[in-house]
């Protein structure tokens, strides 16, 4: 269900293009998706995040490599919760990301 989005990153080279084409899929999935719609906003806004920090600054491999590592971390939390088909699973894998990402823009 989310996993699509890792293969716009890796098929668009995972810089500032990709996420900002990331991004616009998963706002329109929000948009589409109301069952899942918190999830797809919380990896939209991730991605849109990420684009107007780094869009003017350029980035290390090294940065953007761990960036990478921790929205797909995200996205493959996020498959598996709902593939469990447990909402509580899914209800705290949400509030885990949504938690952190307040954490990083602090």
């Amino acid at each position: 269900m989310f996993t699509f989005i890792l293969e716009t990153l890796k098929d668009q080279g995972r810089g500032i293009h990709a996420y900002r084409s990331a991004a616009k899929s998963l706002f329109e999935k929000a948009a589409e998706s109301p069952d899942n719609a918190a999830a797809f906003y919380i990896l939209a806004t991730s991605a849109d995040t990420f684009v107007d920090r780094h869009e003017r600054m350029p980035m290390s491999a090294h940065e953007l490599e761990q960036t990478f590592d921790a929205f797909q971390a995200d996205i493959m939390a996020l498959q598996s919760a709902h593939d469990s088909d447990d909402a509580q699973a899914i209800l705290a894998t949400l509030n885990r990301i949504a938690n952190a990402r307040a954490v990083a823009d602090v």
